[in-house]
């Protein structure tokens, strides 16, 4: 478990041991935040039938479930009959889900005395799911725990949340979050969109040969091909894009990030990025979108940019 996730198991370790946890929760967070996990082992602490407790520090104490009982083997096996995962394979999570879900509750634990459900995604119900969800939460049966996950709480309705506990998962940033995955550097910005470089030695080596690129493409228009090759061919590209820029933008504020032969202004850079950040955004939410097309469109309005501005 990341360490940045530890203080809120204790604190739900002390609500669960006062017998004051709700029975309604939504962890919230950016991806990859540590949602799911969260999600996963405070379920496996609510079926467990020989829980143990784990000290983490000075007083610091964590909830931990057994991982040998009858109960623990099922839930690792996702086999448990008194817990229901809703987790769709679809862009959505539709009504009758839920309604799975609220019949689910109104049916006798079968091994235990806690019944639990996870809905992960939470934020891809559609509003009949939601709204459906929300006769659940607000008539709650005994010893029944909905757990909901999000990283866009903001398209959840207020009326859902309201009726949850809702916990803010915050990783840290910069130094503090290299630590984490004990690496090195003095990019006080770095968080955990860049996870990938962080953790895969070869998306750091390919997103600093695509910096590398960027750079000579809008200083010099060089290596076309290969940022195209790239933006097209990469699923990460769009969003290194981004970064580039917004490292480039920066740099100029004087901020101490890695230097770069970028001769560009502030409202260049700042037209370039909102370019950037629209197809990107077209990329996320269109069903049907393609994105070699995409990708030669925006370096064409990047091109004219810089060149309208007079810059070129």
């Amino acid at each position: 478990m990341n360490t940045w996730l530890l203080n809120i198991q204790q604190q739900l370790s002390r609500q669960i041991l006062a017998s004051k946890l709700p029975h309604a929760l939504l962890f919230a967070g950016v991806p990859n935040a540590g949602q799911e996990k969260l999600a996963d082992w405070l379920i496996n602490v609510l079926l467990c039938q020989a829980l143990h407790q784990e000290n983490v520090g000075h007083e610091q104490l964590i909830i931990q479930p057994c991982g040998q009982c009858k109960t623990c083997k099922l839930f690792l096996s996702s086999s448990y009959p008194d817990h229901l995962s809703i987790i769709s394979d679809k862009s959505t999570i539709g009504v009758d889900a839920i309604r799975k879900l609220s019949q689910f509750f109104e049916k006798t634990a079968h091994i235990g005395q806690a019944k639990t459900a996870l809905v992960n995604h939470a934020d891809q119900m559609t509003i009949s799911a939601a709204n459906a969800l929300l006769k659940t939460l607000e008539e709650p049966t005994s010893n029944s725990f909905i757990i909901l996950t999000t990283d866009r709480s903001d398209l959840l309705l207020p009326t859902i949340i309201s009726r949850c506990q809702r916990i803010e998962v915050r990783p840290p940033v910069g130094e503090k979050l290299l630590a984490e995955f004990n690496k090195q550097g003095d990019d006080a910005f770095v968080n955990l969109t860049h996870l990938n470089e962080l953790t895969d030695e070869g998306a750091a080596v390919a997103y600093n040969e695509f910096r590398a690129q960027v750079v000579q493409y809008l200083s010099a228009y060089q290596c076309r091909a290969e940022v195209l090759v790239t933006l097209a061919g990469h699923t990460d590209s769009f969003r290194w894009l981004e970064k580039v820029l917004v490292d480039l933008m920066r740099e100029q504020s004087g901020w101490k990030i890695a230097a770069s032969d970028s001769t560009l202004n502030k409202q260049q850079l700042w037209q370039i990025y909102s370019l950037a950040q629209a197809a990107n955004t077209k990329l996320k939410t269109l069903v049907q979108v393609n994105r070699q097309f995409l990708s030669e469109k925006l370096l064409a309005d990047i091109c004219f940019a810089i060149q309208n501005s007079g810059q070129k």
